[in-house]
C-alpha cells in the first residue's frame, strides 16, 4: 500500500511543469473573484452578478483575479507572498492565547514544552486556508498572473430578479407601506479557460 501511495505523490517543482500537466487535462475549473464575489467556474458556465454598470451586452471580459486553476487530477493555487501565517503549536498558541500570564502558565507545563519544541524554527503552513487573511475572504490576497491562466467571459444580458415585496408598518400608528423592488443583475457566460506557459 505504501508503494502505491508514494507513486501517487509526485512533487512538482516548477510552475511551467504544473501548467503543462494542467493543459493535458480535458476539463478545467477556476476560482476567481469578480465584483466582490468569489466564484468557482467551469467553461460554458452561466452566472449572475449584481448589475455591472460599465459593460454592455456582447462585451467580452477577461477576469484578472484568479486564485486557483485546476482539473480532476491537478490544482494550481496562487501563493500569497506576504503571508505571515505559520503552523505549529507555538503559532496556534499565539493566536488563541490573549494574555502573557496564561501563555507563561501553559509553557511552564513540561508536557506542553516537550510537544512544542521551542528550539525548532517555525514552518510556513502548507494549507490554503491558513494563508487567507484574518477576514477569511479568498478574494483578498494572491492571484495567478495572465501568463498562467486567462479566463474570458461574455456579457449575455442585464436582467431583473424576482419581485421583492417589502412591507413596512408600525403597530397602533396606522402606518403601512408596501415597497416593491426588482434587483438588477448581469448574466455572464464563461467562454474559455486558457492555461498559459507560466514563463
Amino acid at each position: 500500500a505504501s508503494t502505491s501511495e508514494q507513486q501517487g505523490k509526485h512533487v512538482i517543482e516548477s510552475k511551467p511543469e504544473a501548467l503543462a500537466l494542467l493543459r493535458a487535462q480535458p476539463v478545467h475549473y477556476v476560482v476567481c473573484s469578480i465584483a466582490g464575489r468569489t466564484l468557482l467556474l467551469h467553461e460554458r458556465d452561466l452566472f449572475s452578478l449584481p448589475r455591472l454598470k460599465d459593460v454592455s451586452v456582447g462585451d467580452v471580459l477577461e477576469l484578472d483575479r484568479i486564485h486557483e486553476v485546476g482539473s480532476r487530477d491537478y490544482t494550481l493555487r496562487a501563493q500569497d507572498p506576504i503571508s505571515t501565517r505559520m503552523k505549529g503549536a507555538v503559532a496556534l498558541m499565539r493566536r488563541s492565547v490573549p494574555t502573557e500570564s496564561r501563555a507563561s502558565s501553559i509553557l511552564s507545563n513540561p508536557e506542553v514544552r516537550e510537544a512544542i519544541n521551542l528550539d525548532e524554527p517555525l514552518k510556513e503552513s502548507q494549507s490554503w486556508a491558513a494563508r487567507l487573511r484574518p477576514s477569511g475572504l479568498a478574494h483578498v490576497g494572491a492571484v495567478l498572473g495572465p501568463e498562467s491562466v486567462r479566463v474570458r467571459c461574455t456579457v449575455l444580458e442585464h436582467t431583473l430578479g424576482p419581485m421583492e415585496v417589502i412591507v413596512k408598518r408600525k403597530r397602533r400608528k396606522g402606518y403601512k407601506r408596501t415597497i416593491k423592488h426588482k434587483q438588477t443583475y448581469t448574466r455572464l457566460r464563461v467562454e474559455a479557460i486558457q492555461i498559459g506557459q507560466g514563463e
